[in-house]
């Protein structure tokens, strides 16, 4: 921990993160009401309206906020519920090693040659009206776990052969307890990169999708926002200040989540660290 918190770049990125977070949480609670009608139509960034208002006459910095509280949430219950899918299929069914393991890798595999975002397309517009934020997150970690149970059953499969794990073993522990209480503890930095990482491609998934108006039907996300600039032309007319808040927000949260994954792997992995 000495290591990453001396690191300038980690500083930086928890930095970016938090700040992105902190709004989510709490800028819905200190602007005003996202769906009130405040102001005139498409005014621009002021000392009233931080980041102008809408068609509507609606606070966009209000609309932001809410947006990234309820993108976050849609991220943490897909990045969240694939890593449970992920320990499961990668972890303890891999510890057991045979038929198994082989059918457990052979689902993976399967998965990750299915075009998730054509499928989530044709889930979501079937759903219909029913779409809730958590369903969104479910739908999109049913479909993010086959990478995170690749690299997580690579690393179970290398720690089982280690001497702690051979101690808990002849004690008469259980696989799904040598899994749980042994190896995965020892991989802990390893489980939430991967759940960083899950995160924010929930944040995109959720994104791609509801820009085409297949998102959640409930609730006002990143990808709403976007949906809306579309819908009211707002890029052709250069509203500015309308269609740049989302897109921004999605790309530094993203890649800053990406540069950090980078730079913690960078600085816990041995073999790459530099001294």
């Amino acid at each position: 921990m000495q290591l990453l918190a001396k690191n300038r770049a980690f500083q930086i990125c928890s930095v970016i993160i938090l700040a992105i977070i902190a709004l989510g949480i709490i800028g819905p609670f200190v602007t005003r009401n996202p769906k009130e009608y405040a102001g005139g139509i498409y005014e621009p960034p002021s000392s009233t309206f931080l980041l102008g208002t809408d068609m509507a006459g609606r606070d966009v910095f209000a609309q932001l906020c809410v947006a990234i509280r309820d993108s976050l949430f849609v991220g943490v219950i897909a990045g969240s519920l694939a890593l449970g899918i992920a320990v499961l299929m990668g972890g303890v069914l891999s510890y057991k090693k045979g038929l198994i393991d082989e059918g457990a890798n052979l689902v993976a595999n399967i998965f990750m040659v299915l075009p998730a975002l054509v499928i989530l397309i044709v889930i979501a517009s079937l759903l219909e009206d029913s779409r809730s934020l958590i369903t969104v997150g479910i739908l999109i970690a049913l479909f993010s776990w086959p990478w995170m149970a690749r690299n997580i059953r690579s690393q179970i499969l290398s720690l089982r052969e280690r001497k702690f794990v051979d101690l808990a073993r002849i004690s008469g522990k259980r696989d799904f307890t040598i899994v749980v209480k042994e190896i995965l503890p020892n991989m802990l930095a390893y489980v939430f990169l991967v759940f960083v990482m899950a995160t924010g491609w929930a944040v995109v998934m959720e994104s791609s999708i509801s820009v085409i108006g297949l998102g959640p039907t409930t609730g006002f996300t990143l990808g709403k926002m976007l949906q809306l600039v579309i819908d009211w032309q707002a890029l052709s007319r250069g509203i500015w200040w309308y269609f740049m808040p989302p897109g921004v927000i999605i790309v530094l949260f993203t890649g800053t989540l990406i540069i950090l994954t980078s730079v913690i792997d960078d600085i816990l992995n041995p073999k790459v660290r530099k001294e």
